[in-house]
């Protein structure tokens, strides 16, 4: 059975992780949501409950970002989450708004980059659909276009 909506992205092992990578990476995270937000007027359950589900895994970015990488509102780090899973909140009561936070402004961003680019999403949606898969180059030569360059300026 096809899964869908899984992106699998390659990472430079050696890149330099950021906050601002983090905070990329819980963008993408989100962009799923986002994408059924911008395209349908709203979300499932889809992409939150389980483990390993994509707004799991950008709170759980967050929640390092906040807590273990100094990244935050504190620069505190109370050592790697998986070390000590059960106490998320426990030390600092307000981390969970703090986390809240940096999800919904990450969300928001992503369903700006997607409305943005609203007309490339739906020809790489239909790419996708037809196909099952496609490259970074396409998804890049698509946002790259002439057209998404005058869309740009019309919203801008």
């Amino acid at each position: 059975m096809q899964s869908l909506g899984h992106a699998r992205l390659r990472r430079d092992p050696w890149i330099r992780r950021t906050k601002q990578h983090y905070l990329d990476l819980i963008a993408m995270s989100l962009a799923g949501t986002a994408g059924e937000q911008v395209f349908l007027g709203g979300h499932d359950d889809g992409a939150a409950g389980n483990e390993g589900s994509d707004l799991f895994e950008a709170t759980k970015t967050a929640m390092a970002l906040e807590r273990s990488y100094g990244m935050g509102a504190k620069l505190a780090s109370f050592g790697d989450p998986k070390r000590h899973p059960g106490d998320g909140g426990h030390f600092d009561p307000m981390l969970l708004p703090r986390v809240d936070g940096i999800l919904q402004e990450q969300f928001e961003r992503a369903k700006t980059i997607l409305a943005r680019h609203r007309e490339a999403c739906v020809v790489l949606a239909d790419k996708l659909a037809s196909r099952l898969e496609l490259s970074g180059q396409e998804v890049r030569d698509a946002l790259d276009s002439p057209s998404q360059g005058m869309l740009s300026e019309k919203s801008g």
